[in-house]
């Protein structure tokens, strides 16, 4: 299996990041940053960034493809999150016809079916399709991608532990409504992924493929309720199983395509256990160096992070 480079990033590499403002891409640049590489994000509205230190602003809409291929062509490698959008498979289309009327580089996250043999990644993303029809779109992408003449890594990870960040005052009021199956939940911290990425991004000879990102391990909700418990300081309830609790707390914090999206695809994982394989671990942790993050490593982070008082 291919590992990343440790080695300084090449002399006047440039990488544009897409989605840079997300939960992932955040943490791609960061993780870019931590390496020395002053990655060019595009974004519509400057603003957006939490800073824009040791980043290059590069302004431009995906529903504009002239700046999109402006863009792409000034870049050696692009990074790209499929976007909850209504139109997200026109956005990455126009992505991805930039990338190969370039001919740069393209490292995609998303989500994919990625099976042992080419029938069981077919017969994984009918399934998916059917659970989770909203989704559908996404897999589509992430295959066209795959078969792109980009070069293309596609990097799918499992469940974000940031979905926990998000709902960080939730859990501060003493409820975590992140369901999960009795059977378990993988969960990744995207820092790790971003941290796979960043290297892949900044190393020219890493090859095209495709590989799953996972955590560490598989948790229950009332487990992910006591890592959170642990971390506050103070009792959180697991109320997953509780639609109600559930859709209050998700509308509170998201709106439009993304929430449809999270809502749907919260109410699959309480009936759909989502266990790594040995082999995917494995493969994680070449393409980390490490051990991936577990949960309460994560937890502990982001209290201290965001200065939640404990007790």
């Amino acid at each position: 299996m291919p590992t990343t480079s440790t080695r300084p990033v090449p002399s006047g590499r440039r990488v544009l990041v897409i989605g840079a403002t997300g939960l992932m891409g955040r943490e791609v640049v960061r993780a870019l940053r931590e390496r020395g590489a002053t990655p060019a994000v595009l974004v519509r509205d400057p603003a957006r960034l939490v800073s824009r230190d040791g980043v290059e602003v590069v302004v431009g809409d995906l529903r504009d493809a002239a700046s999109v291929r402006r863009a792409v062509a000034g870049a050696d490698v692009v990074f790209h999150v499929s976007p909850h959008e209504p139109d997200e498979v026109a956005l990455t289309t126009t992505v991805v016809e930039a990338c190969e009327a370039a001919g740069t580089r393209l490292v995609f996250a998303g989500v994919h079916a990625v099976g042992r043999t080419a029938l069981h990644a077919w017969l994984l993303r009918r399934l998916y399709g059917v659970l989770l029809p909203r989704y559908r779109g996404k897999l589509a992408l992430a295959r066209r991608v795959e078969r792109s003449a980009t070069d293309p890594v596609v990097l799918v990870p499992s469940n974000f532990m940031q979905n926990d960040e998000v709902l960080l005052d939730v859990l501060r009021a003493g409820e975590h409504v992140h369901p999960a199956h009795p059977k378990g939940l993988n969960r990744v911290d995207l820092r790790d992924l971003g941290e796979v990425a960043a290297r892949i991004l900044l190393d020219p000879a890493f090859p095209s493929g495709t590989h799953a990102v996972v955590g560490p391990r598989s948790l229950t909700g009332p487990e992910c309720a006591r890592i959170w418990s642990e971390a506050l300081g103070h009792p959180v309830a697991y109320r997953g199983d509780d639609d109600e609790a559930l859709d209050r707390a998700l509308r509170a914090h998201l709106t439009g395509h993304r929430l449809e999206d999270w809502r749907s695809s919260m109410r699959v994982i309480r009936r759909m256990s989502v266990v790594a394989t040995p082999a995917q671990l494995a493969e994680t942790e070449r393409l980390l160096g490490r051990r991936p993050t577990d949960l309460r490593e994560m937890a502990a982070r982001v209290v201290a992070e965001h200065a939640v008082g404990v007790g």
